[in-house]
């Protein structure tokens, strides 16, 4: 390795793990600079003395704090993770005063902030849910941050990369002057949206209002448009499917430079909201669907209708406005009519993967980049207002995958799941080969 060119070699350290790359340091000085430059490249802040001790090293150390490029701010220490407990966290002083050093960062570029994944809104849906990390817990955390990447002694102007994952869907930052500040330096963008869950009857979570009112407003008007002639990166993910129901109306965006796009849990139901990726075309390098299924028919109550299928209100006949009223739509659109427009539109396409990633250990966003293409049975699904979404049928005969679902008039249902596993295998097997001939290329 060491007879390799210094570019070559610095490649290589970058697939090494932290065990690895602290072994090497110790053991060849002649790959130390590469190993150190490495390991150095992203620290964490954990609360607790400890970690802030350590953060405070870094910082201070002038071999070292130029090599910092990416910082973590978790708040919760790894013990925390292995602990379950309810009780509201206090904000953590130190964690508080080291956040404010990040200024002092020579060259730091990134910076990612963790929240932990339970949330609750002080008006939940019909009870208030005890969670660790209250919204005033997060605001505290947020304001903090975004007041130390503005702080005016030490600008962090490098810094044009923002994470957060476990961003409360509840958010009461938007009109700080510190965070409108950091958004207007930004070109890559990674949200991991965090809702609040009903514990006693998990089928109303899809009720919350904070839920709605995140994706039917604060992630474009806080978030995306003010984004728009900036971004490059842009990453959705959230904990329950989004784009129908909650509806998000991506038609209000468009990002003229977007490199990369990566979306988890994005359920598709319309035509534009594919012609709405294909809009990207001219600069689109790079496309990640994490569990985005085609929700291929629809049981949906008359406020989740409203914005998806408003031809379908106004064509019903209700003798009594007052009556609830439900609305079965069917959706036509298939993965394997749907690829060839990526290959065909999306011209500059180096990399694609439709799939699911690291869901079941809740590492799909961290490891979003990691994700492979497959054909998986969960790309396409239903969704029932009664029970949410769902990729699983009730019964199954002559080979036929049926859901089976109940209007409120106790009008029976039944809807059979695409068989068209062969199309959409020879569809995304000629995409996949088509992109990364241009990768290789």
């Amino acid at each position: 390795m060491l007879d390799l060119p210094v570019g070559i070699q610095r490649h290589c350290v970058q697939y090494l793990d932290i065990k690895a790359l602290k072994s090497l340091r110790t053991t060849n000085k002649a790959i130390l600079p590469l190993s150190t430059e490495k390991l150095f490249h992203t620290i964490s802040l954990f609360p607790g003395e400890e970690s802030s001790t350590k953060f405070t090293h870094v910082l201070e150390n002038t071999n070292l704090n130029p090599l910092v490029r990416k910082i973590i701010f978790d708040t919760s220490s790894p013990a925390d993770k292995k602990l379950h407990c309810e009780e509201e966290k206090e904000v953590d002083e130190d964690f508080q005063k080291t956040m404010c050093t990040v200024g002092k960062f020579m060259n730091l570029c990134e910076v990612e902030l963790r929240f932990s994944r339970e949330c609750a809104h002080i008006n939940g849906y019909r009870y208030n849910k005890d969670v660790q990390e209250t919204v005033n817990f997060r605001t505290n955390i947020l304001e903090n941050l975004f007041k130390a990447l503005n702080n005016p002694e030490n600008p962090t102007l490098k810094v044009d990369s923002l994470t957060i994952n476990n961003l409360q869907d509840h958010t009461t930052i938007y009109d700080n002057e510190n965070f409108i500040a950091v958004r207007s330096r930004l070109k890559k963008l990674a949200l991991n949206i965090a809702t609040e869950s009903d514990d006693t009857s998990a089928e109303r979570s899809i009720k919350m209002i904070a839920l709605h009112e995140m994706f039917n407003n604060d992630l474009l008007e806080q978030w995306l448009k003010p984004l728009q002639d900036q971004l490059t990166h842009l990453t959705i993910y959230c904990d329950t499917y989004w784009g129908a129901v909650p509806y998000c109306d991506l038609r209000q965006v468009h990002f003229p430079h977007l490199k990369s796009l990566s979306m988890g849990n994005f359920t598709i139901v319309h035509n534009w909201q594919i012609d709405w990726i294909l809009l990207h075309g001219p600069t689109l390098e790079e496309l990640l669907l994490d569990d985005c299924p085609i929700t291929i028919a629809l049981n949906l109550e008359d406020k989740q209708c409203r914005p998806n299928f408003p031809e379908l209100i106004s064509a019903t006949k209700d003798t009594d406005p007052e009556s609830p009223m439900e609305y079965v739509k069917d959706v036509s659109l298939r993965w394997h009519d749907i690829i060839p427009r990526f290959q065909t539109d999306l011209l500059h396409l180096k990399r694609f993967a439709l799939g699911s990633g690291n869901w079941d250990r809740g590492l799909q966003f961290q490891e979003r980049y990691e994700i492979v293409s497959e054909l998986r049975l969960g790309r396409y699904n239903i969704f029932d207002c009664g029970i949410g979404p769902s990729q699983w049928a009730d019964f199954e005969y002559d080979d036929d995958r049926v859901y089976e679902c109940y209007t409120l008039s106790w009008e029976r249902e039944e809807i059979k799941f695409p068989d068209c596993d062969e199309q959409d295998l020879k569809a995304l097997g000629e995409l996949v080969e088509v992109v990364n001939f241009r990768a290789r290329g």
